[in-house]
């Protein structure tokens, strides 16, 4: 049995992960010396990279919510990834394309939360974890890896490296939405005038609430959720890799479009 890493490999693989951030290079794979192995091990690498990145965190990102994500990915279940407060985008943004050189993009269902949602013995309730929520966004999560071939490399890996995420694109509020079945509402993505994606709000674990229950029930940290953090869901509309100058929208059906344009 595989020795559990040490605080020294933990940090030699944050520190792999930040520079490749600090200089833009890409990865064939963490060293083999300090790759992580299990979820445990993802979890502390990556919150090591987020401290010493010293960004604010906005929140989180969910992956693996739906089942071709997972077939994709390789994965059992879901995971969690930091998205850092710099960047997070306002709908209808345009952001250069060297940026995000993978420009990978997806459709998602974003909460705010207006109350924590701390650690606890008892599973939360899905109940529970909407009376927590403040606000519901559509949003395009923005995908980015620091490997040089994502499919390349292990899942704890890709989840060390905040679960693949770039950035969120967030659109503006949906309006009352907890009168309406969040899995029946349509999302269709477009790439220009092309479709390139759709779904529901069923693709992400059955319901968007339901993963944010996951979450709550499975912290990546010992602090839990936090009041005020946002936090997507997974992908209602598959995953597309947008080209340099394409103008990118989700539409969330009655709670409005999201856009971004790479440029």
């Amino acid at each position: 049995m595989a020795k559990k890493l040490t605080a020294a490999q933990i940090a030699e693989a944050a520190d792999q992960l930040l520079q490749s951030y600090s200089i833009g290079m890409t990865l064939p794979a963490l060293p083999e010396a300090c790759r992580p192995r299990n979820m445990a091990e993802a979890y502390a690498v990556q919150a090591k990279l987020v401290a010493e990145l010293d960004i604010d965190p906005a929140g989180w990102k969910i992956g693996c919510t739906s089942a071709a994500a997972r077939a994709i990915l390789r994965a059992e279940g879901p995971f969690a990834g930091r998205v850092l407060a710099p960047r997070c985008f306002a709908g209808g943004t345009s952001i250069p394309s060297q940026s995000y050189p993978m420009r990978g993009i997806e459709g998602e269902f974003a909460f705010a939360l207006a109350k924590p949602l701390k650690p606890r013995k008892k599973p939360y309730s899905r109940a529970e974890v909407l009376a927590a929520v403040e606000d519901l966004y559509p949003v395009i999560e923005i995908i980015d890896s620091r490997y040089e071939d994502w499919g390349r490399v292990t899942l704890p890996e890709i989840v060390a490296d905040l679960g693949a995420n770039g950035a969120l694109v967030i659109g503006a509020p949906a309006k009352n939405w907890r009168r309406r079945d969040l899995a029946a509402i349509p999302v269709t993505m477009r790439a220009g005038r092309r479709i390139v994606g759709r779904g529901t709000g069923a693709d992400v674990l059955g319901h968007p609430l339901e993963a944010l229950r996951w979450l709550a029930n499975n912290p990546p940290t010992p602090e839990g959720l936090q009041a005020g953090e946002i936090v997507s869901t997974g992908t209602c509309t598959g995953f597309y890799r947008a080209k340099e100058g394409e103008k990118i929208a989700a539409d969330f059906g009655p709670f409005g479009t999201v856009e971004v344009r790479f440029v």
